[in-house]
């Protein structure tokens, strides 16, 4: 063989192998520039996340001791003022009248007595006062608020979408091919 075709072979077996590690290099950057372009596509960025907040009621009691003060009711339940102005009515009857008239007349001073006298009787805060304490209770709602998720609206290859999520995202959000927008604005 000659020199000059050992040089050519030679020449063609480094370009062929040069050849090859440049086509592989080239693919992997390509594969490299494709797998960075789905992983971009694979994520959005957030726009806004407003939380949903829903209100809730719990009802509790609410009870508290109070003073109380009350006057205690008389032992003789007010007979003591009727039966003392029955008496005094019936003597003075008894001085006003002469033969069966006095009769009379005692009798009426009696009853008018009493009648008076259970009047006075009645208007007679008599009594003991006591003060006890007591318990009083009412009931209350107590409202408080919870977050139940957030409204995020989100940019997905130039287009705007809205979706319910569970918690907070952050600045980006993962795009699963499968996912649905919620709603989109062009």
């Amino acid at each position: 063989m000659d020199s000059k075709m050992i040089t050519g072979v030679a020449a063609g077996v480094v370009l062929a192998i040069g050849g090859m590690a440049v086509a592989q290099q080239y693919g992997k950057q390509t594969e490299s520039a494709a797998a960075a372009k789905a992983e971009a596509e694979a994520y959005a960025d957030v726009r806004r996340a407003r939380p949903v907040i829903e209100q809730i009621t719990t009802p509790r009691k609410n009870c508290e001791q109070i003073s109380v003060t009350r006057r205690q009711r008389e032992r003789d339940g007010n007979v003591g003022g009727t039966l003392i102005g029955a008496v005094v009515g019936g003597a003075l009857g008894n001085q006003a009248g002469r033969g069966n008239g006095r009769k009379a007349a005692t009798v009426a001073g009696a009853v008018v007595g009493g009648v008076v006298g259970h009047e006075i009787d009645k208007q007679h805060q008599g009594g003991r006062i006591t003060t006890t304490t007591e318990t009083r209770c009412r009931d209350i709602n107590e409202v408080s608020d919870r977050v139940v998720g957030y409204d995020v609206t989100y940019v997905h290859k130039g287009r705007e979408y809205t979706a319910r999520m569970d918690h907070d995202p952050g600045e980006r959000i993962r795009v699963e091919s499968t996912m649905q927008p919620a709603r989109s604005t062009p």
